[in-house]
């Protein structure tokens, strides 16, 4: 069970944050915004909800709005490798590369053998191999 406004199974928070990603594929950009919006309200002690919704602003090339949502995501939880690996992307994507390899290299550093350091880690290959 996910605690916020109310009690929900937490696979019900994942599904609905999946469908929010499937409109977001679909292109349908206000209803993904929606949804991402909708479960941060009903979670509002979760920083997942916004990271999504920082990764809808970056599917649009968005980036400042983008990185926003990933720095509230740290505000939320200062601790989520996850909303730090967003960050430095945001930050290469805005052609702040030194910002953002320091906010990947941090971001593995949270947890060096979860996924957001191995997203990271892919980012960092991108850009020393000049990819971005």
């Amino acid at each position: 069970m996910v605690e916020g406004l109310i009690s929900v199974p937490q696979s019900e928070v994942a599904l609905l944050l999946e469908c929010g990603y499937l409109y977001m594929e679909m292109q349908k950009t206000r209803e993904a915004e929606e949804i991402f919006n909708g479960v941060a309200a009903l979670v509002p002690q979760s920083e997942i909800p916004i990271i999504c919704l920082g990764n809808l602003f970056f599917s649009q090339g968005r980036f400042d709005r983008a990185l926003k949502f990933q720095r509230d995501a740290l505000k939320k939880n200062p601790e989520s490798a996850l909303a730090q690996a967003h960050a430095g992307e945001a930050l290469l994507f805005l052609n702040k590369r030194a910002d953002g390899k320091a906010a990947l290299e941090k971001a593995v550093g949270m947890d060096p053998e979860g996924d957001a350091a191995i997203f990271a880690n892919s980012l960092l290959d991108a850009l020393a191999a000049g990819v971005i």
